[in-house]
């Protein structure tokens, strides 16, 4: 299957195609368009660099960057100390990890959350510096799947100030409960099926 725009990430039967040709879809799937807050694009380095996961990981406390985000937006400010340790976080992610911790491709994720894993096709921002919805465009080529096995934990979390949105957290087993940070709305009006699937993993 080609490539699809937001008009195909957000009609539901596009999307179970998209992950029945991936062998992904289930009687219990959970189709969820998440945004990648720590996007940066261009401007974050090459391709599949780290900016952040949280503090403790990236050492963004010894940087003396509030909220651990660091990167090429504030790269003169952050410490020496601070880029090593993105450094090594990012060589010790396997090549997929690479793909759903990326901060420079991927402004968003489409994400199929079911009983033995979860699916996950990331999403090209458009060129766009802003991750938006309505800008996102599959990238099949780049698609991933972690096994249960794999897997820590997979649930919704509030966001501070935030009522309508939480970030999807999905936790992987050995890395210290880090993860990506993915926004993920309750609804959105080009996701008709957001709303649904995320009361459905809200009450999991």
């Amino acid at each position: 299957m080609n490539n699809v725009n937001v008009e195909g990430i957000g009609n539901i039967e596009t999307v179970k195609a998209l992950f029945a040709g991936f062998n992904c879809l289930r009687d219990d799937n959970c189709f969820l368009v998440v945004q990648n807050y720590d996007y940066m694009g261009s401007l974050a380095g090459s391709e599949g660099q780290i900016a952040t996961t949280n503090a403790a990981v990236v050492g963004a406390k010894a940087g003396g960057v509030a909220g651990g985000i660091v990167g090429g937006l504030v790269g003169s400010a952050v410490s020496n100390a601070v880029n090593e340790a993105v450094k090594e976080f990012h060589n010790s992610l396997d090549e997929k990890q690479k793909i759903v911790f990326d901060t420079t491709v991927y402004g968003g994720y489409l994400v199929n959350v079911m009983a033995d894993g979860v699916a996950i096709i990331p999403l090209s921002n458009g060129g766009k510096m802003t991750p938006s919805i309505k800008n996102f465009i599959t990238d099949l080529n780049n698609f991933v799947y972690f096994s249960n096995a794999e897997l820590e934990s997979v649930k919704l979390e509030k966001l501070p100030l935030r009522i309508s949105t939480k970030k999807l957290a999905i936790r992987f087993k050995g890395m210290s409960g880090s993860c990506p940070r993915w926004v993920c709305p309750s609804k959105h009006k080009l996701v008709p099926y957001q709303e649904e699937n995320f009361k459905k993993l809200l009450n999991k």
